[in-house]
């Protein structure tokens, strides 16, 4: 008996130093982004039922230093998508409309959407305009949903609808609108009674309108500093981007999409479906490390968010954040990398920042052309220089004393390159992927 229990007692201390082992890796690689100001946020790890790891870094409030927790709700951006899709897929189990349906059923008199069906939206498919397309849009506080779509419906479309992806978030408002209309109930409403409600993810809505343990968001100020971010008109992100969460409440979800206690199983197969792009309905499916995921990664002004599941060793990775930077796409990939025993690397940023003077600044600023309808501009606000891609939002380049910029929004590096005439001719986007992108000045 006693050599039995001593290599049960071998079994137990090795698996308990694994665990732990892995605990503290895992919180060291975090770690090296929450140190360098780049990460505020909390992140679950779940694997067969069981919490791997659930730690909290930074504060869901600067000011105050109200440490972030397991309780803390953040918006989760583009992460709403899915449960738009969801919505969409319970209406059609209802016999309120059919996905493969056009848009001039609901639509009559827009001609621009009679070739497009409900499931081009969901799939980006659609060659319908992004919010951010739209000039000054961003920049309106009392727009609601019905002007929003309005406004892109009147567009004409980028592409005949089918034949090409390009991310739209504006496709997704339109889809909340028909949620709206079809349905009799607000967005919020009909998501909290069809899916939130039934699957006790009580820490769930629309924008922060639950009391509790909302986090406010930053974006990055400087090397490592913060600011607390420009609150945006939330009927701007209806059904792309407007919903806040906590961890547990989207592993709630992952479960809930696991067990099929929610969608039909004609549904989840339609909803888990790869239309092309690794993407299915809101969802992005494909492989990591040779195993079939799913998931989705979200940003909105002063949060990021990313769950990633993997689907045969039933773990997910679920990353919820209140400042915006780059860095989710790291965190995704190396975390699981530690679990899975993969090659990884902290990508947080190094290099000593300077100041310039307002000469050497002025030199930068300009239009860059990266490709056709994709031009990055750069103007100097408040003495800084500032930069943003078409009609997205502007934020800070830091000069680096080797020569080079640093962007902690997008989490790269940028270079100017001078022509003969030692003017700035060029500007080269290095991604942290060492993947260089060339953007010629034309203005």
């Amino acid at each position: 008996m006693k050599p039995i229990l001593t290599s049960l007692l071998i079994i137990i201390v090795t698996v308990t130093s694994f665990s732990q082992s892995l605990i503290n890796s895992i919180d060291d690689y975090i770690s090296t982004y929450a140190l360098t100001g780049d990460f505020s946020g909390s992140v679950l790890i779940i694997q067969n039922n069981t919490t791997l790891f659930n730690k909290s870094y930074g504060f869901s409030d600067y000011e105050r230093k109200t440490p972030n927790s397991f309780e803390t709700r953040y918006m989760i951006g583009s992460i709403s998508k899915q449960f738009t899709a969801a919505a969409i897929l319970l209406l059609e189990e209802d016999g309120k409309l059919n996905i493969t349906e056009s848009l001039s059923l609901y639509f009559p008199d827009n001609p621009n959407v009679k070739s497009v069906k409900i499931v081009d939206l969901l799939t980006h498919q659609s060659g319908v305009r992004d919010i951010y397309d739209i000039p000054g849009l961003m920049d309106n506080q009392e727009i609601k949903i019905q002007a929003v779509v309005d406004k892109l419906l009147d567009m004409p479309l980028y592409f005949d609808p089918g034949t090409r992806y390009q991310y739209s978030n504006g496709g997704y408002a339109i889809l909340a609108l028909l949620i709206e209309q079809i349905s009799g109930q607000s967005y919020e409403q009909f998501l909290t009674k069809r899916i939130f409600a039934p699957l006790k993810m009580q820490d769930t809505s629309h924008g922060s309108t639950l009391e509790g343990s909302n986090a406010k968001g930053y974006d990055p100020k400087g090397y490592n500093g913060v600011e607390l971010a420009v609150i945006r008109n939330l009927e701007l992100f209806k059904g792309s981007g407007s919903l806040s969460s906590t961890t547990s409440d989207i592993q709630k979800w992952i479960v809930a999409l696991n067990i099929g206690n929610l969608l039909s199983p004609e549904s989840t197969e339609k909803f888990f479906k790869n239309y092309g792009n690794s993407y299915g309905l809101g969802i992005s499916v494909y492989k990591m490390f040779d195993k079939e995921v799913f998931g989705h990664d979200g940003r909105i002004t002063g949060f990021i968010g990313d769950y990633l599941h993997y689907i045969k060793d039933d773990l997910s990775i679920i990353i919820l954040g209140n400042i915006q930077t780059g860095i989710v796409d790291f965190l995704r990939r190396d975390i699981a990398a530690i679990i899975f025993e993969k090659d990884y690397e902290t990508k947080a940023k190094s290099g000593n920042p300077i100041q310039l003077n307002e000469k050497q600044i002025n030199t930068l600023k300009g239009t860059y052309e990266f490709g056709p309808n994709f031009n990055v501009y750069l103007k100097i606000i408040n003495g800084l220089p500032m930069v943003k891609a078409n009609e997205g939002s502007y934020s800070e380049l830091i000069p680096l004393q080797d020569g080079r910029f640093f962007n902690r929004t997008l989490y790269a590096y940028i270079k100017f390159n001078n022509d003969e005439s030692d003017n700035v001719s060029e500007m080269l986007w290095i991604n942290n992927d060492g993947n260089t992108f060339p953007g010629k000045k034309v203005n």
